[in-house]
């Protein structure tokens, strides 16, 4: 058969390959995305002449339409792409009122293709492309030699699951052979997979971005291969500004996954980047062709091909990550949607992901992890809800049992079986299922938390503390990390550290009452009354009863007794059922009234939580040095 006919450009330090659009530099490839690479293939194959704005985005644009400053962003990324390294040499002039010009020295080479294998031609045909770099001369000599894999499959019915499998299956081949292939020395502690960029995708894109992301945590999180931050510390990246090593540093990971899936009529290219947070230096890469249409059976047949031809020690990932998944279109759109709002979880969201999860569970009865999320949004809003508790706690139950007849070996619904488990108040059950879920899974930052709330619920404070810097460690962008931790800083006297966690998660999320409202009573017991009060106010639209508590708090502790009073009597008055005693024994506490304080504290419900704020709690401290404090104390740890 006759050799296929390759291009090949140089200018500069850089080599072109036009067929697998990439580019390197010094043999190390670049990190760019298709259309940057698009618009350069355009600019060096007519070196010299000046290409028009029009013909530029007639090209690369050909059946959207797009603004000129779209144009304008690519000129400019790719400029300082070749830009960066090379003392500011210009390759790229801009002519004024028409369009560009490459202004480098270029060189074109056409040449055998002898590493391509033939196949008889077929429409199932997937091409597969992979390239590992590593520090050492010898690898990156052998990156222009690497050999395409080509597998033949059956033919597909779901874009998004395509982009999905064949991903995680490369990536997860990637991270075991890194273990012990003498080709790349780098290993990372920690990756951040983020949602991948959709270009020619009109039909729900976030599903396919989102989808991405998701899929591939799910399975790399069960490697040994160092932490995956989970989806909720990457969502907010769908529609990111940043590049991914900005991203990279923001997240604190050491590695980020980064990636495109574009569409070219009914041709799909998905393009990945493992690349090194430190200098941005591409680790690995590959590129996927597909067909529009895909099938569900890829999940079994690539993952197992992928890892036998590269690592087998990656199959024993596929049945935890995905038997847990479905195989059904509809069901995996609306679990995507449903885990969107999960992740936001709040009283306005959690609605929303049970109407999602719903539908996911409808759709594929069999969908374990679906089942998962809808059990913990059901318990979670069932904590919210008291007139529906029972329902709601029962529906969460039916759910959780469910998930694990499906699948026995998901972290994530041990961890919410030991939450009901912990709600019943069955704490050997809980502190079971909670040790389970740890060992199925020693990333998953969820069950760090709540394994650290369950702790310092039975007052093991420090080993509650343990279990909430691992949470944080694991998920550090996540404001509910961060307030959890500063929540155990706080009981353990540490408030400098505690003020510092907060800040941070008041950064990620500025709307988070819960981080103002401690905030506010960590300066308080600072002594710190201006910063408090700034942040009560910060209260006073969207939470008024924290804003009213916390400035009574604030002005009792200041000294302004008088005023505090009669502040605590007019809200007392207004909104008597939704202060807890515990609330008002620490109001009585500050004011000074240790009669009025114990009467409260001694009508707080009686479980191991509230023994365990009472112990640890320093807003309790202007009661501490009353003997009834140490008699009431010691009576609830006898019992």
């Amino acid at each position: 058969m006759e050799q296929q006919q390759l291009r090949y450009y140089e200018f500069g330090p850089f080599r072109l390959n036009v067929a697998e659009r990439l580019l390197l530099r010094r043999n190390e490839v670049m990190s760019l995305t298709p259309k940057l690479i698009d618009t350069l293939v355009v600019l060096v194959e007519n070196n010299g002449h000046v290409v028009t704005k029009q013909t530029l985005m007639e090209t690369l644009w050909p059946d959207s339409f797009v603004e000129e400053s779209s144009l304008t962003q690519n000129i400019s990324l790719l400029r300082k792409a070749l830009s960066a390294s090379e003392g500011g040499q210009q390759y790229i002039e801009t002519i004024s009122k028409r369009g560009y010009r490459f202004v480098a020295g270029v060189h074109e080479f056409v040449g055998a293709d002898n590493e391509v294998l033939s196949h008889e031609r077929t429409d199932t045909r997937i091409v597969i492309e992979e390239h590992f770099l590593s520090d050492s001369a010898a690898a990156s000599a052998h990156l222009t030699n690497l050999t395409p894999l080509r597998f033949v499959r059956r033919r597909t019915t779901l874009l998004v699951l395509t982009g999905c499998v064949l991903l995680t299956a490369a990536v997860g081949a990637y991270l075991a052979v890194r273990k012990s292939s003498p080709q790349t020395s780098f290993a990372s502690k920690s990756i951040a997979v983020l949602p991948f960029k959709t270009i020619g995708i009109d039909t729900d894109p976030n599903l396919m971005s989102l989808g991405m992301a998701d899929s591939l945590i799910i399975r790399l999180s069960h490697l040994d291969q160092g932490s995956v931050l989970p989806t909720s510390s990457v969502f907010k990246y769908a529609a990111r500004e940043k590049d991914a090593q900005s991203i990279g540093r923001d997240l604190g990971v050491e590695a980020i996954l980064d990636g495109t899936v574009q569409r070219e009529g009914d041709r799909v290219r998905v393009s990945a980047q493992f690349l090194r947070v430190s200098d941005g230096k591409t680790i690995w890469s590959g590129t996927f062709d597909e067909r529009y249409e895909s099938l569900f059976a890829l999940q079994d047949s690539i993952s197992d091909r992928m890892a036998a031809a590269l690592a087998p020690a990656a199959d024993r990932t596929r049945d935890l990550a995905t038997t847990s998944l479905t195989k059904d279109a509809g069901a995996y759109k609306a679990y995507i949607n449903g885990l969107y709002f999960w992740n936001r979880r709040n009283p306005d969201n959690l609605p929303r992901a049970i109407q999602y999860l719903e539908e996911a569970v409808k759709t594929d009865s069999n969908f374990a992890l679906a089942r998962v999320f809808l059990a913990d949004s059901y318990q979670l809003t069932s904590s919210r809800e008291p007139s529906s508790r029972a329902e709601l706690k029962a529906k969460a139950e039916e759910q959780i049992t469910r998930a694990l007849e499906l699948n026995e070996s998901l972290a994530e619904a041990h961890t919410v079986k030991a939450g009901l488990l912990l709600a019943d108040m069955d704490y050997d059950g809980a502190d079971r299922h909670f040790r389970r879920a740890l060992a199925l899974n020693p990333s998953y930052a969820l069950a760090h938390l709540r394994y650290g709330y369950f702790l310092f619920w039975n007052s093991r404070l420090q080993e509650a503390l343990d279990q909430m810097k691992l949470a944080q460690d694991l998920d550090p962008v996540s404001p509910v990390s961060n307030t959890a931790l500063a929540y155990v800083l706080v009981m353990a006297r540490q408030p400098d550290e505690a003020i510092n966690s907060l800040k941070k998660a008041i950064e990620l999320q500025p709307e988070l009452n819960a981080a103002h409202y401690n905030l506010g009573q960590t300066y308080v017991q600072q002594r710190r009354f201006q910063e408090a009060e700034s942040e009560f106010n910060k209260l006073k639209d969207s939470y008024p009863l924290w804003f009213n508590q916390g400035r009574i708090y604030e002005q009792a502790a200041a000294g302004h007794r008088l005023e505090a009073s009669r502040a605590l009597s007019a809200l007392l008055q207004k909104e008597r059922a939704q202060i807890t005693y515990y609330d008002l024994a620490v109001l009585y506490g500050a004011l000074g009234d240790k009669d009025a304080a114990f009467r409260c504290i001694k009508n707080v419900r009686h479980d191991r939580s509230t023994t365990a704020l009472i112990k640890y709690d320093p807003q309790l401290d202007p009661l501490r040095d009353d003997p009834r404090f140490a008699e009431y104390l010691s009576a609830r740890l006898d019992d």
